[in-house]
């Protein structure tokens, strides 16, 4: 009997400690999440605020970035998929240095950028297609 009361503490704590793991990892890919898209999300609130009017944009921003924690959640359990805890630890310490940081505010900056030429590679690839046709 005591036998069996040592396993099963054992095991209750192994569940324990995993599921606290767990819980750091959630927490600190969520918030690596949030470090990559913070400023990448900003622009979408702009250009969506700009469908709204003038005397609404206010509420209507707040309201926006109210629903980020959930995308963050969602987004996160996508980077777990792809990504141990170490690793997203230590993307973390690349975000926290200097150059990091500076990536994270470029961010979407980069992305509107990247979207400009992806389209414009997009209709060079048009013409390549109509070639072949």
């Amino acid at each position: 009997m005591k036998k069996m009361i040592l396993i099963l503490a054992f095991v209750l704590t192994g569940v324990m400690v995993h599921a606290q793991e767990k819980d750091a990892f959630t927490k600190d890919t969520e918030k690596l999440v949030r470090v990559i898209s913070a400023s990448a999300f900003e622009p979408v609130v702009k250009q969506f605020s700009a469908m709204v009017p003038q005397d609404k944009k206010e509420a209507f921003e707040k309201d926006v970035r109210a629903t980020f924690p959930k995308l963050y959640a969602a987004m996160a359990e996508i980077y777990k998929e792809e990504f141990t805890h170490d690793e997203v630890k230590d993307i973390l310490a690349f975000y926290a240095t200097p150059t990091g940081k500076k990536l994270a505010e470029k961010t979407g900056v980069l992305s509107q950028k990247g979207m400009a030429a992806g389209q414009q590679w997009g209709m060079e690839i048009q013409t390549l297609i109509s070639k072949y046709k």
